[in-house]
C-alpha cells in the first residue's frame, strides 16, 4: 500500500507545483501576468526566468511520467481503457519535458523550430490528457466517480477550447486564466481517479 502513496505523492508534487512554480516565476517577469500570459511566457527568449521554466518543465513531466507507472499498481485490469488513460499521461509528461527542452517564442516573433515543436508537444499533450476523464468513466471499476469523470471531460473540452480561441485571437486579458484553469480541471481527475481505486 505505501507505494501507492509515494507515486501519489510524486502526482501531487507536479500537479500543485505546475501551478506554484509559475506563479512565483512569474513574480520576476516585469509586466508578466497570471491572468493575461501563458506559462509559456516565461520560458521566451525575453524572459528573465526562461531557464528555472525550462527545468520546471522538464521536471513536472519526469514527475507526471513516474506517477503514470504508479497507476500499473493501482489498476486490477489492463483494458484499452486502462492503457489509454496511461497514455495521455505519459504523452503530456513527454510533451512537458519537450516543452522544457524547446522553449515557445516570443509572440508575433517569426516561428523557430524551437517554437514549432514547442507548440505540438504541448498541444498534444492537453488533448491525450483531456481524454482521460472519459477513458476512467468507460473503466468499470471506477463506477463511483463515473459522473465526475465525465462531468471533468466535458468541462475540460470546453475550456480547452475556449484556450485555443483566446490564444488565436491573439493578446486577451484571460488568455493565462483559462490556460490554469484548463490545467486545473485536467489535473484533478488525475489525482481523484488515483485515489478512490486505493481508498
Amino acid at each position: 500500500m505505501e507505494i501507492h502513496w509515494l507515486f501519489l505523492l510524486t502526482g501531487l508534487i507536479a500537479v500543485i507545483g505546475d501551478f506554484v512554480v509559475p506563479y512565483l516565476l512569474g513574480k520576476k517577469y516585469p509586466n508578466y501576468s497570471n491572468l493575461r500570459d501563458t506559462i509559456s511566457t516565461l520560458g521566451t527568449s525575453q524572459s528573465p526566468v526562461r531557464r528555472q521554466l525550462s527545468y520546471w518543465l522538464i521536471t513536472t513531466g519526469t514527475l507526471l511520467l513516474i506517477f503514470s507507472v504508479g497507476h500499473l499498481f493501482v489498476f486490477t485490469d489492463c483494458s484499452w481503457e486502462h492503457m489509454l488513460y496511461i497514455l495521455g499521461l505519459v504523452v503530456f509528461g513527454i510533451g512537458s519535458i519537450l516543452a522544457g527542452i524547446f522553449p515557445e517564442d516570443v509572440r508575433g516573433s517569426k516561428e523557430t523550430v524551437s517554437g514549432k515543436i514547442h507548440g505540438i508537444s504541448s498541444g498534444l499533450g492537453f488533448m491525450f490528457l483531456a481524454f482521460n476523464p472519459l477513458w476512467m468513466f468507460l473503466i468499470t471499476e471506477n463506477i463511483n466517480v463515473e459522473i465526475f469523470s465525465l462531468v471533468f471531460f466535458l468541462m475540460g473540452i470546453f475550456s480547452f477550447v475556449v484556450f485555443l480561441v483566446l490564444y488565436k485571437k491573439g493578446r486577451s486579458r484571460f488568455l493565462g486564466l483559462w490556460q490554469r484553469v484548463n490545467l486545473a480541471i485536467l489535473y484533478l481527475p488525475l489525482i481523484v481517479n488515483y485515489i478512490v481505486p486505493i481508498l
